[in-house]
């Protein structure tokens, strides 16, 4: 059942249908999470706070006795962590938004989706209903190296898994005319991965 949108014509349409999971949403949280000031710089006084507060702990131990296995112990721990923060700290956030998407997709994934891009609209057709969107409201357009993110605002994002679609060529042709007649920004993060 092909419809076309309002006002438009059926070959000035693109279709994608293509299915989602719940990797492609832990993504899609992963890249937010990753490009979130706050966060940033959450994680850089994290990998100092722990470390210092061990090396403080094993100093005291150490100049008040110093023959303490203990102050060593704290002083080691404190390298360890530093040096070994960034693995842990992305293994723990992916795992905490993991559970979260897990949590909110139980009962919807796969999630089947009919994308429709006209001139003025996106249509997006999915098992809970139809969604319009007006070009004009797309807030920022990003693609890293799997995905496209078309962010219409805070709460709402179209996710396009580039392997998922053969029309990855002509899908970019058609967001950069969004782009040149809308003068929104299109971030391109090819390079892009979660750490």
């Amino acid at each position: 059942m092909k419809q076309a949108l309002k006002g438009l014509s059926p070959e000035n349409n693109m279709e994608l249908n293509y299915i989602l999971t719940t990797e492609d949403y832990l993504e899609l949280q992963l890249y937010n999470m990753s490009q979130d000031e706050k966060y940033n710089k959450r994680q850089k006084i994290d990998r100092f706070r722990l470390p210092g507060l061990s090396l403080l702990f094993g100093l005291i131990l150490l100049f008040d006795d110093l023959h303490s296995i203990l102050a060593y112990v704290f002083i080691a721990s404190a390298v360890l962590f530093f040096i070994f923060y960034p693995q842990w700290s992305a293994w723990f956030y992916k795992r905490m938004c993991k559970r979260q998407v897990n949590e909110n997709m139980k009962d919807y994934s796969p999630y089947n989706i009919k994308l429709l891009l006209g001139s003025d609209v996106i249509e997006v057709v999915t098992p809970r209903g139809h969604s319009y969107f007006n070009i004009h409201d797309i807030k920022d357009v990003t693609e890293t190296g799997k995905y496209f993110f078309i962010m219409m605002n805070q709460f709402v994002c179209i996710v396009i898994p580039k392997e998922k679609i053969k029309e990855v060529e002509e899908l970019e042709k058609q967001l950069a005319v969004y782009e040149e007649n809308n003068n929104f920004p299109f971030i391109r993060n090819l390079s892009w991965q979660w750490k």
